[in-house]
């Protein structure tokens, strides 16, 4: 609790040990896991990466990095430098459990909701054989059910699921998280290839969330190919002001594409009780947005005469207040004007714990509670909010 107010942070991240797929991987699959490469013993938080093996053939593939550029490229912050000084002893610690739940009770957090978009082994693009694309998701969420076990009322888990993904072994993995494992959400992954959310196919997703009444969150993930940022890209040969656009970009347009997707083509209308989520993109973007989506999707709009069949039953901005959340910075620029435009019941508080560009740790609440926004505003944002979002899972 932080000056009376009690606190859910809506977006924080996991961080995996150097090697969880040596200690999570099943036996049958224990030989096609993925090899990680040495560990660097005087950074304990630093990324590591990935030697040859099935899913990495050529190796040398390695998780983010400053800015998530190559390794090579130059930056003007050093984490070596940086991060002791940002995180202190949890940086120093790896960030494990035990360092988080201390870092928390410092900061006056009550509890995390520990989300990956997917860790790297996740996101391969290739053919991958699908038998093993779920035994690495099996392998994450079951560390990150163990990570969470050091204070399961605390720090809350989060289910991945591959980018490269059949349907039905979607649904199996994600009934899994949930059910056996104690999930409060799960990481959308971006579409299969020729295969659109809103494609029939999905339904059985979709409608296992309204089942279990668990929300998807939607965390920068690519709503389709090519991602927004993509002419920016790749990190590893582009200069810093090019990195910059590419993630000012490409978290909130993805944010944009995907809800307005799940909005015109039918899927909040077809599943009313999902509840959807748009994280680490900022809220600022969606009174516009919304405006813009009401637009194009009302008959008597200006632009409506783009929208070619029956106008859905509700405005887009309406499917969104009944059934979307976004998650703002303690620092946003202009929160109030969300707030003014949209109301206070729709927005959560995120932190992007534990990553380098986050908001500093000591001042994610301070900087929150001078918001120019009401003291009701601000406990709703806080807590009432990702109550309402996660549902029941989040206070076990």
């Amino acid at each position: 609790m932080y000056k009376g107010f009690k606190v859910i942070d809506a977006d924080a991240h996991i961080t995996e040990p150097h090697d969880l797929w040596s200690e999570f991987m099943e036996p049958e699959y224990y030989g096609r896991r993925p090899i990680v490469g040495p560990a660097e013993e005087s950074r304990p938080g630093a990324s590591r990466s990935f030697m040859e093996c099935e899913i990495f053939p050529k190796g040398n593939r390695t998780t983010t990095t400053i800015q998530g550029a190559g390794v090579n490229r130059k930056a003007a912050i050093d984490l070596d430098d940086f991060m002791p000084q940002k995180y202190g002893a949890a940086y120093e610690a790896g960030f494990t459990p035990e360092s988080r739940i201390e870092h928390m009770d410092r900061l006056g957090w009550d509890k995390q909701v520990c989300i990956d978009n997917a860790p790297l082994p996740l996101r391969v693009g290739a053919d991958m054989d699908q038998g093993l694309m779920w035994a690495c998701a099996r392998a994450y969420n079951n560390f990150s059910r163990a990570f969470c076990d050091t204070d399961p009322g605390r720090i809350k888990m989060v289910g991945v699921l591959p980018h490269q993904h059949d349907v039905e072994g979607l649904v199996a993995e994600t009934r899994r998280a949930v059910e056996s494992l104690g999930a409060v959400t799960v990481t959308m992954p971006k579409p299969a290839k020729g295969r659109p959310w809103h494609d029939p196919a999905y339904d059985p997703f979709w409608a296992l969330a309204e089942e279990l009444d668990f929300p998807v969150s939607f965390h920068g993930v690519m709503s389709g190919e090519p991602h927004t940022g993509s002419r920016y890209q790749p990190r590893q040969s582009v200069s810093g002001p090019e990195v910059a656009l590419d993630h000012a970009i490409g978290f909130p347009f993805e944010n944009m594409i995907s809800l307005g997707h799940l909005i015109f083509l039918g899927v909040l209308e077809r599943f009313p009780k999902l509840r959807v989520s748009f994280l680490e993109g900022n809220a600022g973007w969606l009174p516009f947005w919304l405006g813009r989506l009401n637009d194009h999707g009302l008959r008597d709009r200006r632009q409506g005469m783009w929208y070619d069949l029956e106008p859905l039953p509700l405005s887009p901005s309406e499917y969104f207040l009944r059934q979307g959340f976004v998650a703002c910075d303690p620092d946003e620029f202009h929160l109030k004007g969300v707030v003014d435009a949209l109301g206070d019941d729709n927005i959560v508080w995120n932190t992007d714990y534990s990553h380098p560009d986050a908001p500093d740790p000591d001042r994610a609440l301070p900087d929150f509670i001078v918001q120019p926004i009401s003291e009701e505003s601000k406990r709703k944002i806080l807590w009432d909010n990702a109550v309402r979002l996660y549902g029941q899972r989040i206070l076990n």
